[in-house]
C-alpha cells in the first residue's frame, strides 16, 4: 500500500528547490521536509521511508511519473 501522496512531494521538491540526494542525506533537512510534508498530506511518514520514496521517485525521472530536474543558478565563470 502506497501512503505517498506523490504530487505533493513534487510540488514540495520544487518549491524547496534542494536537490535529492543532499535533501535524504541532511537529516535535519529531512525532518523539515517529513515534517511539512505531514502537514500538507495528513499522511505521517518517518523520515527514512520519505527519503526512500524520493530517491525512487528521482530514479525514475520526469518522463516516467518522477521527481523533475531542478535548474541550477548559473551565473558564469568566477561569479
Amino acid at each position: 500500500m502506497n501512503v505517498f501522496n506523490d504530487a505533493v512531494l513534487k510540488s514540495m521538491y520544487v518549491e524547496y528547490h534542494i536537490p535529492c540526494d543532499r535533501l535524504v542525506s541532511d537529516p535535519d533537512l529531512l525532518r523539515d521536509f517529513s515534517d511539512d510534508y505531514s502537514r500538507r498530506s495528513g499522511y505521517r511518514v518517518e523520515p527514512a521511508k520519505l527519503s526512500h520514496r524520493l530517491l525512487n521517485l528521482r530514479r525514475r525521472g520526469e518522463a516516467n511519473g518522477g521527481l523533475c530536474r531542478l535548474q541550477r543558478g548559473y551565473y558564469g565563470r568566477g561569479n
